[in-house]
């Protein structure tokens, strides 16, 4: 609750307290015999009219006190029901023993009239006081009932039969003694005393009951003044007193309503345009959210859905009707993928077991018949008559999940473009070491050929070996290239992070220039990571190109490194990581380096401090973005004139047993063949003659073809074949049609596929057609006997 705020005293009760001591200050101005030949004859009449007026009112507030539903003024409440109960029934003895009345309990007087009026006025300023005083123990509504019935019939059955032992209250003649005058002097003055202590609590709460209860108090301790010096009962004052005591009643009955029935009735009906306030607003958010719908589902017992609630949203997303929808949910339920519902149901099922909620991820037909991706979040909840009723939210992500794959799409350009820009950067350094292969191949084969001449044969032989070390340098140099420029599918596995490095290293060493040092640091021990190696390869390459770039012509040196490091909280925190263990792999130059304003913008795209037309500024960008994609996280520092280092951070993985990962062994060289009939086809002179050189020798009759209608031709005449081997790149028709048109000849054809770039579509689309093997065209001369023999094993040719 929150603490009260004092507040002073409201004007209208400062008013009503300066009248009401006028008017007595007036009426006690007046001679006691003031309209005395009028009112004494109807005095009895009068009196008890007031008495009357004052006991219905008692009885009122007895019982909106009994009944009040305010739980922190039930305490209070009880109290002033059981005090005022004993007051009202007081009155009622005052009134029906006055003097005058006929017999009741007991014969009528003065003295009997007197008793009660007295004990009804203590009891009233009692019941205040402990009001005031915030005293009221905790009784129920019967106890204090009963207190009040019990204390009522003692004061009764004691007034009516032993009010003699009490000292004098009225002389006959002489008026009340002082005996009466002290204790109405006494009265006035413990209700002046309770009216200040309750106005005080009203200054403190700012509660308006407290304020009535003050001044109801007041004006009873002001009317207890005018019972102090009548004569007579039918003296003006006695009148006026009675007068005072029913407008002080007014006012406690006035303050028992609002505090028991006034008030509680304003909270509930505060509470209820609350309510409806947050009604409305719910409604109006549920019915405005931009691309989601708000949906109570109850669970009947035979698992039938029915929902309690959709959003009129549900009309914008999926051009549904939300009262059609709450009267049949087929409407909706229908709508969703069949391949789609087991994933609901089944998400439905484990929530619902565990009481937790579930995300689940449904494609929807729109009413239109478009189909829509939505989202749905919902939590179980147990309803008190036990049922199961689902409340959750569906967003319709359709236009995210479109934007994201359209945000893949433009960084897989992103990275292609970049690569392509790195492939320009490495040309000239690839195009030197082709050089230097074509001219040791040539420079040798010449040699070759004189010795050859002068007989010198184990010369002959020393530069064949040359040829062939030239030879595996180029294919392998080939193999980087492609690896690097080939455009596929992010494929991540756990693998060893160095051969990686490695790889990137001898493409570098091919393409640096010999000014450029290039080192390397690389941890012994296996650093495995979860990575797609094409793209760590594509970060190393363009660090060390940059590297290279800073270096300028005069040359200097780069440092790669890797090895396995664990970050603490406060290290990997700086990172954006969570502490563990990780791959380090850096690369540091000693060139111009950075300052302060270049290093924070190196990895914005298309930022680059390098002249037009030399970069794009997308190589870092690239960088950041595959080293995020790998949950990692990369470092720079620099500093003008000492050189730049970037730092990579890879979560570490562990390997795979060497069992599980084990392949089968290869025999070491391919069996002999037994004459089968061999097709190859290659557009290529120089490899149509090395390769049916090659499969001579290896045992097979090879019928050799260079343009695809001619072998085409060949098989519709009737010539019978064991197995194809044909190019893929071929001038008129690519190797999967000729395969394929083949087989359309010959079916199920035994066939190998030959390419100088293999990718893993191209090897998806042979295998639908049932092409043995997909062989590079670099590895023909060590792989392709074998390959020949396995696919002659596996696959019989038709007769």
């Amino acid at each position: 609750m929150s603490n009260p705020v004092p507040t002073r005293i409201p004007l209208a009760y400062l008013a009503g307290g300066a009248l009401a001591v006028f008017g007595l200050l007036l009426i006690r101005a007046l001679p006691a015999t003031t309209s005395s030949s009028w009112l004494t004859p109807r005095m009895l009449s009068i009196h008890l009219v007031l008495e009357l007026v004052a006991i219905a009112i008692a009885a009122l507030v007895v019982m909106v006190s009994f009944h009040t539903f305010d739980t922190e003024r039930q305490r209070p409440a009880g109290l002033l029901g059981a005090g005022f109960l004993v007051v009202g029934c007081c009155d009622l003895l005052h009134a029906l023993t006055y003097a005058g009345m006929p017999e009741f309990v007991a014969d009528s007087g003065t003295d009997h009239a007197i008793f009660f009026w007295l004990m009804g006025r203590s009891f009233e300023v009692g019941t205040m006081a402990l009001v005031a005083l915030g005293f009221a123990p905790r009784l129920g509504r019967r106890v204090w009932l009963a207190l009040g019935v019990a204390t009522a019939a003692f004061l009764v059955w004691f007034g009516s039969f032993h009010v003699d032992s009490l000292p004098a209250t009225f002389v006959k003649g002489l008026g009340v003694t002082p005996f009466k005058a002290d204790y109405e002097i006494a009265l006035f003055g413990a209700n002046l005393a309770v009216a200040a202590l309750l106005l005080r609590r009203r200054v403190r709460s700012g509660d308006r009951q407290f304020g009535l209860l003050a001044m109801s108090s007041f004006v009873v301790g002001l009317g207890e003044l005018a019972f102090t010096s009548y004569v007579h009962p039918s003296d003006f004052q006695n009148i006026v007193g009675h007068l005072y005591k029913v407008a002080a009643y007014v006012l406690l009955y006035r303050a028992t309503f609002i505090g028991s029935i006034r008030a509680p009735y304003e909270a509930v009906s505060a509470s209820e345009a609350r309510l409806r306030e947050a009604e409305s607003r719910v409604r109006t958010l549920s019915e405005n959210l931009p691309q989601a719908f708000v949906y109570q589902v109850a669970h009947g017992d035979d698992g039938t859905r029915r929902f309690v609630h959709v959003s009129a949203a549900i009309e914008r997303l999926l051009g549904l009707n939300a009262e059609a929808v709450m009267h049949d949910a087929a409407l909706f339920l229908d709508r969703i993928r069949a391949e789609d519902r087991p994933l609901l149901e089944a998400a439905t099922r484990q929530a619902r077991d565990a009481m937790q909620v579930f995300e689940v991820r449904l494609r929807v037909r729109h009413a239109d018949g478009a189909e829509r991706r939505i989202v749905l979040h919902s939590a179980p909840r147990r309803q008190a008559d036990g049922r199961l009723v689902w409340d959750g939210i569906a967003t319709d992500v359709t236009e995210r999940d479109e934007a994201d794959e359209a945000h893949r799409r433009l960084e897989a350009q992103l990275r292609e473009t970049q690569k392509m820009e790195s492939i320009g950067t490495l040309a000239s350094g690839i195009a030197h070491d082709f050089n230097n292969v074509v001219g040791a191949i040539l420079g040798n084969v010449a040699l070759a050929r004189d010795d050859a001449v002068r007989g010198h044969r184990d010369e002959v032989l020393h530069g064949l070996d040359q040829i062939q070390r030239a030879g595996l340098r180029a294919r392998d140099l080939v193999r980087q290239i492609l690896t690097f420029g080939r455009r596929q599918a992010t494929r991540r596995s756990v693998q060893p992070l160095a051969p990686i490095v490695d790889e990137s290293l001898q493409l570098l060493r091919a393409t640096l220039p010999a000014q450029v040092l290039l080192e390397a640091r690389l941890d012994p021990a296996p650093v495995p990571v979860l990575a797609d190696a094409t793209q760590i390869g594509q970060v190393l390459l363009n660090l060390c190109t940059n590297a290279w770039h800073a270096l300028g012509d005069a040359g200097g040196r780069i440092e790669v490194g890797l090895l396995r490091v664990d970050l603490p909280g406060e290290a990997a925190l700086k990172l954006g990581l969570a502490p563990g263990a990780f791959a380090h792999l850096w690369v540091g130059d000693n060139g111009c380096g950075m300052d302060d304003e270049t290093r924070r913008r190196i990895f914005e795209p298309f930022f680059t401090t390098k002249p037009v037309g030399v970069g794009t500024g997308l190589g870092l960008a690239v960088v950041h973005g595959i080293v995020r994609a790998h949950e990692g996280a990369i470092a720079v520092e620099s500093a003008p004139g000492h050189g730049t280092r970037f730092d990579v951070y890879l979560p570490l993985q562990a390997l795979a047993s060497a069992g599980d990962s084990a392949a089968s062994p290869l025999p070491a060289a391919a069996e002999r063949g037994a004459g089968e009939r061999l097709v190859y086809l290659d557009d290529d002179e120089v490899m149509a003659v090395m390769v049916e050189r090659l499969l001579q020798r290896a045992g097979y009759r090879v019928r050799v073809f260079r343009d695809a209608d001619e072998a085409l031709r060949a098989a519709g005449a009737g010539e019978g074949f064991d197995l194809v081997v044909t190019d893929y790149n071929m001038p008129t028709h690519s190797g999967l049609e000729v395969i394929r048109a083949l087989r359309e000849l010959r079916p199920g054809l035994p066939a190998i596929l030959v390419s100088g770039s293999v990718t893993e579509e191209l090897v998806a689309r042979a295998r639908e057609i049932g092409v043995g093997e997909v062989l590079e065209k670099q590895d023909t001369l060590d792989g392709l006997a074998l390959a020949v023999r396995r696919v002659l094993s596996t696959q019989a040719a038709p007769a």
